[in-house]
């Protein structure tokens, strides 16, 4: 079954990005491997914003999985903002719900599932995320995704 594109409205955090002419193929709109590279960047330029995962003594995050599905082209003249959500917050897990809004759309480009993982930095093993964390990371569950 197809995916229903995400709405802009149940989405509460946006991250703008730029394109930059390399983003774009020999068909004039943005290579399906850029869609990747733009939600790693949102989600990870909002995880240094709030201080998460930046600091040598707490967990390194892992991509354990990363997804996409397309709903329409976009070229490098279009505006870009990544919707940010979390579909679910495990114990060791934080599933991503990123979307690409173009321009001034209603209704999702692109969205995906981008799973991190929380690993201890020396033995790569999952660790559970903290309270603390946890609580930052819960005002992305705000977002209806």
């Amino acid at each position: 079954m197809r995916p229903i594109p995400a709405r802009r409205d149940t989405y509460s955090v946006f991250i703008p990005l730029d394109l930059r002419w390399n983003d774009v193929d020999i068909y004039g709109h943005v290579n399906n491997a850029v869609y990747f590279q733009l939600f790693d960047t949102a989600i990870n330029n909002w995880l240094i914003a709030n201080s998460l995962f930046q600091k040598d003594d707490a967990p390194q995050c892992l991509v354990a999985r990363h997804a996409c599905d397309f709903f329409r082209e976009v070229k490098m003249t279009d505006r870009v903002v990544i919707g940010l959500g979390i579909k679910k917050l495990g114990g060791s897990s934080i599933t991503y719900a990123p979307a690409l809004f173009v321009n001034e759309d209603e209704t999702a480009a692109a969205q995906g599932d981008y799973i991190h993982v929380a690993v201890d930095r020396a033995t790569h093993r999952p660790i559970i995320i903290s309270d603390e964390v946890r609580s930052v990371l819960e005002r992305l569950s705000g977002s209806s995704v």
